[in-house]
């Protein structure tokens, strides 16, 4: 970490404001400068989150920074690639905090000039708030840290990233950005949709007219609030997620809508065997995970 002198964070909300947070928690004493919006960036100025805004985009002159972190919505992160990447110094590292990777190496390949390197990342870290007020230094702690390796990429700005990864408490994964757009779809971005729809169900209107609702939201405790908690997220973030990763989100809903047919059709006919099939497959799943989680865990 001690090579870069200078980190630029595109995009100052809940992760661009945790990252800057934990590189200096991991002891970064370079210069930290923000853009991207108005009001992140300028909070996190007058909260000693960053050193100054970086206005050398605005003013038309190259950025001397040496790496950039682009923490933006998608749709952000690609539009400043388009924009800006002809206004990064030749040698300097890109990387971005995205919650797919295709489209974003896509544009990275297609934008940013000879000299200048990207490589994809991913946080598996956040939470359904957003904005530099909820930043915080141990956001990325033990958490695993998608890092999207492709055949262009630099294997020696491949170790600087990943020992950046782990100077702020992350474990990095090396994959490739197809295969972690479909992995994601499974395990991140269809908990959203269900969480979502979940709390859209009290909503339901006429295909719920027997049941009673206001009774319903009284009842609804700690279990109906685990599931719903990412129905908070913002609409903003996740339509470039949607977007950018429509056909792996697609297939992952075909999968669930799929095991939600067998279980109707299951209780429909009093087929509790099959029920309790499907409750053992899922313990098993939960139980292997979490075996996972603590070994992992472990090896920090």
């Amino acid at each position: 970490m001690s090579d870069f002198k200078h980190i630029t964070i595109v995009g100052c909300g809940l992760v661009g404001g945790s990252f800057a947070l934990a590189l200096r928690r991991a002891g970064f004493a370079g210069r930290l400068t923000a853009c991207g919006g108005v009001r992140g960036p300028r909070l996190a100025v007058e909260r000693g989150i960053v050193d100054a805004l970086e206005g050398s985009f605005e003013r038309g002159e190259v950025c001397q920074a040496d790496l950039l972190y682009l923490a933006a919505p998608i749709g952000g992160i690609i539009d400043f690639l388009r924009t800006r990447g002809k206004q990064l110094k030749a040698g300097a590292l890109v990387t971005d905090a995205g919650s797919t990777k295709v489209e974003i190496c896509r544009a990275a390949g297609e934008f940013l000039p000879e000299g200048v390197s990207f490589i994809g990342g991913h946080p598996m870290a956040g939470s359904e708030q957003t904005g530099i007020e909820y930043a915080r230094a141990d956001l990325f702690d033990r958490a695993i840290y998608a890092i999207a390796v492709e055949q262009r990429t630099d294997a020696s700005q491949l170790v600087r990233l990943k020992s950046l990864v782990e100077a702020i408490q992350a474990r990095p994964l090396i994959t490739a950005p197809e295969e972690h757009d479909a992995a994601v779809a499974l395990v991140s971005h269809l908990p959203q949709l269900v969480s979502s729809a979940l709390a859209a169900t009290l909503n339901a209107g006429p295909q719920v007219e027997t049941m009673n609702k206001e009774l319903a939201r009284r009842l609804a405790a700690s279990g109906w609030r685990d599931m719903t908690r990412l129905a908070g997220s913002s609409w903003s973030v996740w339509r470039d997620i949607l977007l950018t990763n429509q056909p792996n989100v697609t297939a992952a809903l075909r999968l669930l809508i799929a095991q939600l047919q067998v279980l109707q059709e299951a209780l429909e006919a009093r087929d509790l065997n099959r029920v309790r099939e499907l409750f053992v497959t899922a313990h098993r799943v939960v139980a292997e995970q979490r075996n996972l989680h603590y070994q992992n865990f472990e090896k920090l």
